[in-house]
């Protein structure tokens, strides 16, 4: 085999490798796998979603669990699609959706979010690990489960809400989540740009 063609084939075992990484860690959040989920981290990983931003991997678990013990199971579907690699350190960009159904004003609700996963990962002892993880919003639907039923939002609270993510900021703050209104989202491109920027700075080892 030639030096090109182990290159090539060395470049798409990692590509894969951080695909699967993606699809597992998500796929085993869903499944209450958390072992798994944990060790899909390095322990120092900076995650930060519409209910969580803090590091660590296992206190990431953690809050996961807590989170998912008191309220109805939300669903991800990840279709990992774009990876960087330089070296040890890679960046992964996936798009996603997550849906579930929820209780609104006594009134059962689907809700579906559209999304992109975005992580830095890293290689340690052979194996992938993901050192971030954020989620890239785009937009959100809500709709109730029941057909003709009609849903009595508050429209003030929900006109609080970001675009990006109004829905499901308003299913978690009646829940009693505290919702950051400053995430990563199609309608603030600017602060898009400079996200990625840095992420390609990190890329190349310029931090």
């Amino acid at each position: 085999m030639q030096p090109d063609q182990i290159n090539r084939l060395n470049a798409f075992l990692d590509r894969e490798e951080l695909f699967d990484l993606v699809k597992r860690e998500r796929f085993a959040r869903d499944q209450g796998r958390f072992d798994v989920m944990r060790d899909c981290f390095t322990d120092d990983a900076y995650v930060r979603t519409s209910w969580y931003d803090g590091h660590g991997g296992q206190a990431y678990v953690d809050a996961t669990m807590k989170l998912m013990g008191r309220s109805r199971r939300g669903k991800h579907w990840v279709f990992p699609a774009f990876a960087k690699i330089n070296g040890d350190r890679a960046t992964v960009e996936s798009p996603a959706k997550i849906f579930g159904r929820a209780t609104l004003h006594d009134v059962e609700v689907d809700y579906h979010v559209y999304s992109r996963f975005f992580s830095r990962a890293v290689k340690q002892n052979g194996n992938w690990k993901l050192k971030t993880f954020h989620v890239l919003w785009e937009r959100d639907e809500l709709r109730p489960a029941v057909l003709g039923e009609t849903v009595p939002l508050d429209k003030t609270l929900l006109a609080s809400m970001r675009p990006a993510y109004r829905y499901i900021g308003y299913i978690q703050t009646m829940r009693g989540v505290k919702v950051n209104q400053n995430l990563l989202g199609d309608d603030r491109l600017e602060e898009l740009e400079a996200f990625h920027a840095g992420e390609d700075a990190w890329l190349a080892g310029k931090d």
